[in-house]
Formats: C-alpha cells, structure tokens, sequence
C-alpha cells in the first residue's frame, strides 16, 4: 500500500506518495511549502486519500486515467470514428485532459473531480464547444472502461455542464461576426473573380457553404437548369498520411440548396474558363481523382473527380489557400474578426433579418437540430434591430391610441 512520505526543502517541507504508473513509469504525487514536517504529513494523508477515493469494495484495474486513455483511443476510436474527430480527440487530451486529470487511476475518478475539472474550464473561459467536447470525451471514455468491465459505473453520469446563461462565465472564443455590407464590398473587391478563394467565399457568402464544403463541390453537383448545387460532401485534411480526403458533411447533413442568378452565372462562367484550359493544356492538364479511401490525387488512382476549386492548370485549390486570404483581410484590411465561417454566419443573418423560416435556414445550413440554427446564428443585424424598434414603437402607439372602453 502507498505510503506518504515527508522531507525537508530549504527551510519547507514537502510531502509525495507514488501514484498510478503512466506509459510503465512510476510517478509521484507531491507538493512542498509546508512549515513542519506534520504539516506535510496531515496534507499528503488528505492528498491521497482524496487520490485512491477510499471506499470502494472491489478492485478495479490499476490503470492511470492517461494509459487508459490512449488505449480507449488506440481500441474504440481509431476503430469507430472519422479520423478527423480521433486526432481532435487526441489534442484535447493531450492539452487538457491529461494535465489535470491523467495522473489519477481510472479507478478513483470520481463525480466530483470530474466536475470540478468541467467547471475549471468553464471557468478559464473555454467555450461551450469545448466543454460539450471534453465533456463528450469523458462520457464516452468512461462508459467504454464500465463496458470493458475495468470500472463498476461511470463517473461521468451526474456531471453536468455549466448553465449557459451564467453570465459570470463567458467565452474566451468570439462569436463569428456579421459582416456588414460595405465590408462586404471592399472583401470580394480585394479577390475579386479569377482570384483562387473567391469562388468558395461566394459559396459561403451566398450559399452558407462550410469550408470544406465549399471546396469539396464538383461539376457533377452543380445543375444550372435549377439554379441549384448539392452538397454532398467536404474536403479534409489527413494528419497521419498528409493527404486532402473528402468524408460526408458535418452531420452527414446532405442538402440540395438554390443559389441566386449572379452565383450561377460565376459557375458558368467558370465553367467556360476551365472547359477551354482543359482544351488548351492537353495532356498538361490535371486531372484529379479519388481513390477507394476516398483520397484526392492527381496520379491517376481511382475515379476523376472534377472539383470546381481549381487553378487554370487543374491543380486542386485547397482550403489552406483561405490562410493567406484571412490574413490580408486581417493585416492589410484591418478586419481582424474575419475568418471564412463569418461569412457563412453572414448569410445566416441576412435570411433571418428577411424572415425566414428558422426551419428553412436550419435544412439550409445543415444544422443538425434547430438549437443550433438560433444559437449561433441569428446575430443581430442592424437592419434587425431597426425593424424590432418598429414593431416595439407600433405595439404601444396602437395600444395607447385604442379607444377606452
């Protein structure tokens, strides 16, 4: 059984018992700055009891909370999940969760550290994307150990969320900004037509187009009969083999959507242009293609895909091309709140601001529940605002000019 051991430090002590192995190497537990030796003692007896959660009548597996999470990843994960979600889920336990919570045993994780944890990062200010994440995380890790039968139930069942309404936590992350017209103007008139992002900008702009979506759209998805793309797919980017991929929408949110005469006539045009490099480059022309896990290429393996984000070569455009055009509308400018998403955030608010549906704007954007949709993105636009004033103006003038009875 661990013991809890005292030692002078300068003119401090400091206690240590030796925890939970972590990838084969044994660690300690310690803290110092107490001023006698019993000090030290008495804290690190209270440290360790609240460490190994005294109590419990069986025994568990010995595992740190760290090994076991690499192995739910190593096991569930990379088995179950799109690979983009494994390596979010792996940064988010490296940077967060195991910091504060990989040294402990999975066995003596327990409700209340877990939400002390949930707390502290609300509290730091993350946003409720990240507590929703790491709290998803944590869930769905714990559950898997009671499934392997490695815990008796999860800790995780009475951890709850901060309230949203909370005013003393907000957001370390700013909402995406409504971009107002004249911004507007002076964004696309900076890459204007023939300019390699201006084209899934539109999209965004005038479709509400996620980025990988917007570079993701083919010829094949365009019908200019009915003024109309489908979405049926977004470009991603693989960390382990360095690879752009496609994979199904965000919430495998598959939607035909209309697009305006002037966006459709930007599509033809384009259209045009790439028909007659195609014709002018011959066999320099490339041609790109997805193989069978779905990777683009251009050596030829698997089935053309004909993207409509290309140079006049046929070089795929990727999305990393939207880095550079971010940071000239950040530096050059100076609008630092743009980013692509705010101007899919923008189209959002000027449907709202015209009136429609929220269930309408939800299919469009491909939310996959309505919460979302009002949540995040119906910004208050001034042209909202105005017509709010209005109807506030006209409720009360009806009101008081109504005859008395």
């Amino acid at each position: 059984m661990a013991e809890v051991f005292a030692r002078k430090r300068g003119k401090t002590w400091e206690y240590s018992f030796e925890a939970a192995k972590v990838d084969g190497q044994r660690k300690r537990v310690w803290k110092s700055g107490f001023r006698t030796k019993a000090d030290a003692l008495l804290a690190g007896m209270k440290a360790m009891s609240e460490y190994n959660e005294a109590g419990l009548h069986f025994t568990p597996s010995e595992i740190s909370f760290s090994d076991y999470l690499d192995y739910w990843v190593d096991t569930y994960c990379s088995v179950n999940l799109k690979e983009v979600t494994v390596v979010d889920y792996q940064k988010r336990i490296r940077l967060h969760i195991k910091p504060e919570l990989g040294m402990y045993k999975l066995k003596a994780l327990t409700p209340a550290v877990l939400q002390r944890f949930i707390n502290k990062k609300a509290k730091d200010h993350y946003s409720r994307t990240t507590l929703t994440v790491l709290k998803g995380i944590l869930s769905g890790s714990l559950s898997y150990a009671v499934k392997q039968e490695m815990i008796r139930y999860s800790p995780m069942v009475n951890v709850s969320l901060p309230g949203p309404r909370n005013e003393k936590i907000k957001s370390r992350e700013d909402p995406h900004v409504y971009i107002p017209p004249d911004r507007i103007k002076e964004i696309f008139g900076r890459f204007p037509e023939g300019t390699s992002t201006h084209i899934p900008m539109m999209l965004a702009y005038k479709g509400g187009l996620r980025l990988g979506e917007a570079f993701g759209v083919t010829w094949e998805d365009v019908d200019f009969k009915a003024n109309t793309i489908r979405v049926n797919r977004q470009v991603q980017w693989s960390e382990t083999l360095h690879v752009w991929y496609f994979s199904n929408p965000k919430y495998d949110s598959f939607r035909t959507i209309d697009l305006d005469d002037d966006c459709m006539d930007l599509l033809r045009r384009e259209k045009e242009r790439q028909d007659k490099a195609r014709a002018y480059y011959v066999q320099h022309y490339t041609i790109n293609y997805m193989d069978e896990q779905r990777q683009i290429n251009a050596v030829g393996e698997g089935i053309p895909v004909a993207l409509i984000c290309v140079r006049e070569n046929g070089e795929f455009i990727t999305p990393r091309n939207m880095q550079h055009a971010s940071g000239v509308v950040h530096y050059q400018m100076n609008f630092m709140d743009f980013d692509f998403h705010s101007l899919r955030h923008t189209h959002a608010s000027m449907l709202a601001e015209n009136d429609v549906p929220p269930k309408y704007l939800q299919e469009r954007m491909g939310h996959s529940n309505l919460e979302v949709t009002m949540r995040y993105y119906l910004h208050l636009t001034e042209k909202m605002q105005e017509k709010g004033s209005d109807i506030l103006k006209r409720m009360f003038k009806d009101e008081k000019s109504a005859p008395k009875e």
